[in-house]
């Protein structure tokens, strides 16, 4: 619930500030048309363009970075599911107990992501961290005592093994990167200013059109917000999918 009223907060903060900033445009614009009736559409104008073209290249690189960000990190999720399949087939290899050592901690491993991502919401904290790295423990050391007895193994064994600890490490820098806050921010005042822009166009022409400025307002804002939510997968309403965790079959054999 907390997550809804978080990404509820952000937009319903986004779309006040759209409207104050429409408002105060609107009202600047029509001191200015007063104080000066010949007006100056052209320059008016021209500002405009310039501020709504600026914005349109932060949005545009912004949302671009937001939305491969969270492609990647989606991505892992697949890479991390196959390795751990893997790593259960090729346990397949090992005799025992150690198959059934490996295959009992590659499920219990499986079991505790897909319970972890929901209480991702802050982040990787160190308590998540340090029952994934136990269970990383239990795995190789299940792995490395199979292939102990048959070093022929090795290779096929502990690579996939491997690869599922490194995916851990992949999938934790991944979530630290996000849109840098002096973007955000930036992004958040060219905005602001660009519908502020527009509505003192308005107002100098003495003529208010609520029905385009606020759907232009709307519209930047949406885009915003996607861009944030897309930036936090985990606490926003675009949430990662654990499908490919979820799908795996760890069926005994």
């Amino acid at each position: 619930m907390i997550p809804v009223l978080q990404e509820l907060s952000i937009a319903g903060g986004l779309i006040l500030a759209m409207i104050v900033a429409l408002e105060a445009g609107y009202r600047a614009g029509r001191r200015a048309g007063a104080a000066e009736p010949s007006g100056a559409g052209g320059q008016v104008g021209a500002i405009q363009a310039a501020v709504l073209g600026l914005l349109g290249l932060l949005l545009a690189f912004s949302f671009a970075a937001a939305g491969s960000r969270f492609l990647e990190r989606q991505d892992l999720i697949a890479q991390e599911a196959n390795a751990i399949g893997t790593s259960w087939l090729r346990a397949d290899l090992l005799d025992e107990p150690h198959r059934s050592e490996l295959r009992a901690a590659l499920a219990a491993y499986t079991s505790d992501r897909i319970e972890a991502s929901t209480r991702l919401q802050q982040g990787w904290t160190p308590s998540v961290i340090a029952t994934v790295e136990r269970h990383h423990d239990r795995i190789w050391r299940a792995a490395s005592a199979g292939v102990g007895q048959r070093p022929e193994l090795a290779v096929a064994v502990l690579n996939p093994v491997n690869e599922v600890i490194d995916l851990h490490s992949l999938r934790v820098h991944a979530a630290l990167k996000h849109l840098p806050f002096v973007v955000l921010v930036l992004l958040v005042l060219c905005s602001l200013v660009a519908v502020t822009v527009i509505d003192y166009g308005c107002g100098t022409d003495g003529h208010r059109r609520w029905h385009l400025t606020l759907s232009l307002a709307l519209l930047i804002t949406s885009a915003l917000w996607i861009t944030i939510d897309l930036d936090h997968p985990r606490w926003g309403l675009l949430q990662l999918d654990d499908g490919p965790l979820r799908a795996l079959k760890f069926e005994p054999k």
